[in-house]
C-alpha cells in the first residue's frame, strides 16, 4: 500500500504521486489512517452505516477532552444519527428552505456588484479579503439578521472555526478554533435573546420561534445549530469562491467562454466545485470491525476520503483530468456528503457562486495571479490564505 503524508506542509491532493497511488489502488496509507482515493469507494463509504462522523473520538485523537471546542463539536448535528439527527435537522430545514435561498439571490447579486465596483477601482486586490470573505459574510448576515457593524469580528470567528478539521497540523490551530467557538457561542446567545424579544424577517427569528413553539430542542442545541450554520455558511463558501478564482486564473479560456455563454453558469459552478472543492477531504470513524474490499478496518479507525482526488477520478468523470465548464458530469459531487447528512448549505453555496460568476466574468477580463499564494492545510476546509489578483475591466 502506498503511503502519503497528508500532514506535510506542502502536501496536495492533486500531486502526481497521489494520482499514481489512485491508479494503483483505491486507497493509500497516511498518518491519519486509511486514505480513500477513488470516487466509487468514497461515495460508498460516505453512505456506509458502519461509519459515523467521529463525535468526540476525533477530538480525543487530537488531545481535546473538554472545553469550548469539545462542547461545540461533540453534540453537533453531524454527530447524531437516526431520530436525534432528524429532530435537530427538522428545526433547521423548516427555516432554511429553497425559498429562503431563492429570496436571497437579489441580495447576493447586488452585493457582488458592489464588491466588483470596489475591485474595479482598486485594480489589484487580495481576493480573499476583497470579495471571497465579504460576500458570504454579507449573505450570512442578511439571512441570520447579524448587523453589518458586527461583520468584521464575525468574519474572524467564522473563518477560524473552520480550522477544526486541521487540528492534526498542530501549531496555534486549536487555540484559534477555541477562541472562535467561545466568541460565536456568546454572540449567538445574545442574538437568540434579541430575536426572541424582537423577531424580524430572518432565519434566526424563524428558528427561535419554532424552538419556542415546539420545544423539540434545548436552548443549548439551538445555539449549537446556529454556530454550526455560521461555520457552514461562511467559511466553506469563502474558500470555494477563492478556489474558483484560482481555477479560472489557471484556465483563462474557460473564463472567456463563461463570459460569452452565461447559460453555462450552473455547469461552471459544479465544475469549479469538482475541480477544486473547499472540502478537500472528509473523514468518518469505524463503529465496528469490518473488512472493506480486502482492507481490514478496526473499530475506532478514522478513514479519510480524499475528495479532491476522487472528484478527478477518471472512472467516475471521463476526461475529468481537465477543467472544462462545458462538460456534462454525471457523477454527483462528494464534498457535500451523502444520505441523511447531505449538507443543508449546499444550495446556498451554489447560489452564491452562480450569482457572483456572471457579475465577475461580465465586468472583468480573466483574473491574473500577481503574487505568492499560500494555502490552508490540505486536510479539511482548503483554500488560499490570501490570493493576490489583478482584475482588468473587460
Amino acid at each position: 500500500m502506498p503511503a502519503l503524508d497528508v500532514l506535510a506542509p506542502d502536501f496536495s491532493f492533486t500531486a502526481p504521486e497521489v494520482f499514481a497511488a489512485q491508479e494503483a489502488g483505491w486507497h493509500a496509507d497516511s498518518p491519519l489512517g486509511p486514505l480513500v482515493l477513488r470516487y466509487a469507494e468514497t461515495q460508498e463509504l460516505l453512505r456506509d452505516r458502519r461509519l459515523d462522523h467521529g463525535g468526540d473520538g476525533y477530538l480525543r485523537q487530537n488531545g481535546i477532552t473538554s472545553g469550548p471546542i469539545h462542547d461545540w463539536w461533540a453534540p453537533m448535528i453531524v454527530n447524531h444519527d437516526g431520530a436525534d439527527h432528524r429532530r435537530l435537522r427538522g428545526l433547521v430545514s423548516r427555516a432554511f428552505t429553497p425559498r429562503t435561498v431563492d429570496r436571497a439571490r437579489p441580495f447576493i447579486r447586488a452585493t457582488a456588484e458592489r464588491l466588483a465596483d470596489e475591485m474595479e477601482e482598486a485594480g489589484e486586490v487580495d481576493f480573499v479579503r476583497a470579495f471571497a470573505g465579504r460576500l458570504p459574510l454579507a449573505v450570512m448576515g442578511e439571512l441570520l439578521g447579524v448587523p453589518a457593524a458586527d461583520h468584521d469580528v464575525f468574519s474572524v470567528w467564522s473563518s477560524d472555526i473552520g480550522l477544526i478539521f486541521a487540528l492534526a497540523t498542530g501549531g496555534d490551530t486549536a487555540a484559534r478554533v477555541e477562541r472562535a467557538v467561545a466568541g460565536l457561542d456568546g454572540y449567538v446567545d445574545t442574538l437568540i435573546d434579541e430575536k426572541a424579544g424582537h423577531p424580524a424577517d430572518d432565519l434566526v427569528s424563524t428558528m427561535v420561534a419554532a424552538w419556542r413553539d415546539d420545544r423539540t430542542v434545548s436552548r443549548a442545541e439551538l445555539r449549537n445549530l446556529l454556530v454550526t450554520l455560521v461555520f457552514g455558511a461562511h467559511d466553506n463558501t469563502l474558500h470555494q469562491l477563492s478556489n474558483t478564482m484560482v481555477s479560472f486564473a489557471e484556465h483563462p479560456d474557460q473564463w472567456t467562454r463563461l463570459r460569452d455563454r452565461p447559460d453555462l453558469t450552473d455547469r461552471a459552478v459544479t465544475e469549479s466545485m469538482r475541480w477544486r472543492p473547499s472540502a478537500a477531504s472528509v473523514f468518518r470513524r469505524a463503529l465496528e470491525d469490518f473488512d472493506y474490499h480486502g482492507l481490514p478496518v478496526k473499530a475506532g479507525t478514522f478513514v479519510t476520503m480524499a475528495v479532491q482526488t476522487a472528484q478527478r477520478d477518471p472512472r467516475a468523470y471521463p476526461g475529468g483530468e481537465v477543467f472544462d465548464i462545458t462538460a456534462t458530469r454525471e457523477a454527483p459531487l462528494l464534498q457535500f456528503g451523502a444520505g441523511p447528512h447531505y449538507c443543508l448549505g449546499a444550495a446556498l453555496a451554489h447560489a452564491q457562486l452562480s450569482e457572483a460568476l456572471p457579475v465577475l466574468t461580465r465586468r472583468f477580463a480573466p483574473p491574473v495571479i500577481t503574487g505568492k499564494v499560500t494555502w490552508r492545510p490540505a486536510i479539511g476546509t482548503h483554500g488560499p490564505n490570501e490570493l493576490p489578483l489583478r482584475f482588468t475591466p473587460a
